[in-house]
């Protein structure tokens, strides 16, 4: 739901699928080189693994949402215009 929201909104996603620890996700995101991370937190394990990213990823903006967030919502009021509005992409 929360990539899809943000791919309707405009915004490039690259989905990871279920990522369990901490490396993966640091791989991933090397790979991938992203303008945001946002993971989707249903636990108190994925709370620790947060907390684990925005230390190792300082320069990195980390958007965590529970599991039951209306990321439509979100993503609607924090979407912001790509420098070039007539690109109508959001970031």
């Amino acid at each position: 739901m929360l990539a899809r929201a943000l791919r309707d909104a405009g915004a490039e996603v690259v989905h990871a699928g279920v990522l369990g620890s901490l490396e993966e996700v640091l791989a991933t995101v090397e790979e991938e080189d992203p303008d945001i991370l946002a993971v989707s937190i249903g636990s108190s394990a994925d709370h620790v693994l947060v907390d684990h990213l925005t230390a190792a990823l300082p320069e990195l903006r980390v958007a965590a949402f529970a599991t039951d967030t209306d990321v439509t919502r979100w993503v609607m009021d924090n979407a912001m215009c790509a420098t070039d509005p007539s690109s109508g992409g959001c970031r």
